[in-house]
């Protein structure tokens, strides 16, 4: 097992979201081929392994997990359809992205345990920094095996540095194990990490980033009750809010708002991400990466606080827009770009296969698949390297916290009050930027489909929906049969040119989730090398 093994924590890299915003290229060795005469020695040291251990956190750092495992529940889909595999019933052992993700997850947690095994080696170095800088690694650690405990259930529990032979022999914890040694890990490290950082070290983990990922834990064990204990802490430590704007925080302008818990940090030009090339609309020279289904258009709630189906505002020849005013979800236009309305560097963005070039019977490039594109994270204002760009990409926000602790209540049968919701959901909705109608419906199964609708619009794109479905036991209804772009005819039943609906809506694809998906099976090339791996249940 090969990737047990790997110690890739290259210091030819950025130091980033340490000491200080001002980087500099680090022409170091790697890591794996520095010994004790010339390395762990100084405070310094430290820190450099600590930059390269943040740096080759690609097991939770790439966009690709992040954002576009949206692209695998019914918020949307991938361009390039093959990069969806979790939501068109095409898992297998020998699946790509399986053994990337679990290739990616052990290489990390092989970075984290070289680091933690050394560091104690520095002598002339405060107690409380080294303690910090281990709680931070732990972090890191911890949370790969959070994933992955997500992802395979249980999996081989790995805490230091392996020997060739122990890594080829190594066998599967169940996931209890893994689910425990996470949620030890991070109630260990919470009192070391500080609650908040100077302006310096943004991007470092702090306190309630360890209690967020603890919270989503125990919430994927429905263990309600410690999961709202968790996200209570994060709000008596009174230093997160919600912050008055939306989309700023996505685009690369308010990088260091409050709001923001966990974040991957990125530096253009040097560690950076494809954001801008991916998901820009070809309008103006994107990949378009990134298409929005119908359904997800259709969950964002008219201005009145009402859903299309219930409103009175509500046109269905005019959905967005009716008589040059605006009256959906604010939301909805910050998140995605929507034909004949959206604007975007002067131009209006358009999703019509009329406007756009088209292959056989599909909608592509400038429409991308469904006619929509995703706004989200793209910075219009953006001059740089398309290829490498520095905008961050958030993990945990306040938002999140607020909406899961009040998921917690309901789940746990606690009672719902009017200044709970004040506190919850209502401040996530009442942000300036948004300012939609306070809820005030505290019948426990009526709020829960409201809650339910504000967790999809609210934290769309953001990688937790799919999650989402999970946990609440709907991946299977939901994420099964067709969903659609775009309304391209009135006239249904005489249109010819693309598939559509009955309500004349594009026919992009069809969703596949079987019940047996979870967990994912082993890669089959662990299995080859080490057999003491047995393969999961499900997929013998």
């Amino acid at each position: 097992m090969k990737s047990l093994i790997r110690i890739s924590i290259y210091l030819a890299a950025v130091v980033m979201f340490l000491s200080s915003c001002e980087t500099a290229i680090l022409d170091k060795q790697p890591l794996d081929q520095l010994v004790t005469e010339n390395f762990w020695t100084t405070e310094k040291d430290a820190t450099m392994a600590l930059a390269g251990v943040y740096n080759k956190a690609t097991a939770w750092s790439t966009a690709r997990i992040i954002i576009e495992f949206d692209a695998n529940s019914d918020n949307g889909s991938d361009r390039k359809i093959d990069d969806i595999p979790f939501s068109r019933g095409i898992i297998t052992p020998t699946l790509s992205y399986i053994s990337d993700y679990w290739d990616d997850s052990y290489e990390h947690i092989a970075g984290c345990n070289y680091f933690l095994e050394n560091i104690e080696n520095i002598v002339n170095m405060s107690a409380s920094l080294k303690s910090q800088m281990i709680a931070e690694v732990r972090f890191l650690r911890a949370f790969v095996y959070y994933n992955m405990s997500q992802y395979w259930g249980g999996v081989p529990l790995v805490t230091k540095i392996l020997t060739m032979d122990e890594a080829n022999s190594v066998t599967s914890e169940d996931k209890a194990t893994i689910v425990n040694f996470v949620l030890s890990e991070l109630n260990e490290i919470t009192p070391d990490l500080p609650a908040n950082r100077p302006s310096a070290e943004h991007g470092r983990i702090i306190k309630g980033a360890a209690l967020a990922i603890k919270g989503r834990l125990l919430m994927s064990e429905k263990n309600w009750a410690d999961a709202a204990s968790a996200y209570q802490e994060i709000i008596d430590l009174k230093v997160h809010s919600i912050d008055p704007v939306y989309r700023e925080l996505f685009n690369g302008k308010k990088e260091q708002s409050s709001e923001i818990i966990f974040t991957r940090k990125f530096l253009a030009d040097q560690i950076g991400n494809g954001l801008q090339r991916d998901y820009q609309p070809n309008l103006i020279g994107g990949w378009h990466h990134m298409n929005p289904f119908q359904s997800l258009v259709d969950a964002y709630l008219c201005t009145d606080g009402n859903t299309i189906e219930t409103s009175a505002l509500y046109d269905p020849q005019n959905p967005v827009v009716k008589n040059g005013v605006f009256y959906r979800d604010p939301r909805l236009l910050y998140t995605i770009y929507y034909p004949g309305i959206s604007v975007l560097k002067g131009q209006v963005y358009h999703g019509h296969p009329d406007s756009a070039q088209v292959e056989g019977d599909k909608i592509t490039y400038d429409a991308g698949m469904t006619g929509y594109c995703m706004r989200k994270y793209i910075d219009e204002e953006y001059t740089g390297n398309v290829y490498s760009g520095g905008s961050d990409i958030p993990i945990v926000r306040y938002a999140e916290v607020l909406l899961s602790y009040l998921e917690c209540k309901i789940k746990n049968n606690d009672a719902i009050t009017q200044d709970l919701l004040e506190k919850t959901i209502n401040l996530v909705r009442k942000r300036a930027a948004v300012n939609m109608p306070a809820v005030t419906e505290t019948d426990p199964t009526k709020l829960w489909e409201i809650l339910k609708r504000e967790r999809r619009v609210e934290l769309a794109w953001e990688g937790l929906r799919y999650w989402d479905l999970i946990r609440w036991g709907e991946a299977v209804e939901v994420l099964n049969g067709p969903y659609y772009g775009i309304k391209l005819t009135d006239d249904p039943q005489n249109y010819e040119r693309f598939k559509v609906g009955p309500d004349g809506h594009y026919r992009v694809m069809n969703l596949i989730f079987n019940a047996t998906d979870l967990p994912w099976p082993f890669p089959q090339a662990e299995l080859d090398i080490n057999s003491s791996l047995e393969q999961k249940a499900n997929w013998q």
